[in-house]
């Protein structure tokens, strides 16, 4: 499973980033899957089916904590609760006319968050930050023939629509590693600096070395009763 593959990598990039900056603090570990009790109990409290890739995550980790900018993946409490429903709709709402772009638009031109997909009220938060600045959504009147469900990703103002989870987390996948490349470069043009002034104080003091004789010169004769 590519998607799954993805998680890996996403956790392992910002386990690199972490170790480069501390102060960001170590990822937290994802919890236990949650049982197919709990899941189908989600389905039939959204009264729909979750998409397939969604679903095995939920078996395997019961939500994901601060995926992407510190929003955190749903488990099956706050699915089943609907405890961040009203809350991620406000957002959405928010967006409410704002041109939602993305690679899985079907038709290559833009989209909105109301209209051809349908009203914002069928939107289906399953991400969110602290803050409710970022929100992840599905759109269950956009279901591809995988079972997979289109996405509605609001962050800083900016709408994105994409084609389903796995995107989503490439996405995710393919920022992380643009930062931690980014970050490399920098330390690698501080280093370099360091490393030449190192190199001059080096070369200086090996010419002093070099100038310092390896033999003590010799001392004068000295005179005595029997040289005169």
């Amino acid at each position: 499973m590519e998607w799954l593959e993805s998680m890996h990598r996403i956790r392992a990039l910002k386990l690199e980033l972490a170790r480069m900056d501390p102060r960001r603090g170590m990822p937290i570990a994802p919890p236990a899957g949650a049982s197919e009790e709990a899941i189908a109990g989600v389905e039939r409290r959204l009264g729909m089916a979750l998409p397939p890739s969604y679903r095995e995550l939920l078996s395997r980790h019961d939500g994901w904590p601060q995926l992407f900018a510190g929003a955190s993946l749903l488990g099956v409490r706050a699915l089943a609760r609907g405890s961040y429903m009203d809350v991620g709709r406000m957002v959405l709402e928010h967006c409410e006319g704002e041109e939602v772009r993305g690679a899985g638009e079907r038709d290559g031109g833009s989209a909105t968050v109301r209209g051809r997909y349908g009203a914002r009220s069928a939107l289906v938060p399953f991400g969110i930050d602290a803050a409710a600045e970022t929100v992840f959504a599905w759109d269950p009147e956009a279901r591809t023939p995988d079972g997979e469900l289109e996405i509605i990703l609001w962050t800083n103002d900016v709408g994105l629509r994409l084609s389903g989870f796995p995107e989503l987390l490439d996405m995710v996948k393919d920022m992380l590693a643009a930062e931690l490349d980014d970050r490399r470069r920098r330390a690698v043009a501080q280093i370099e600096p360091a490393a030449l002034a190192r190199g001059a104080v080096a070369s200086r003091s090996r010419v002093r070395a070099v100038a310092v004789p390896l033999t003590p010169a010799p001392r004068p004769l000295l005179r005595s009763a029997l040289t005169g």
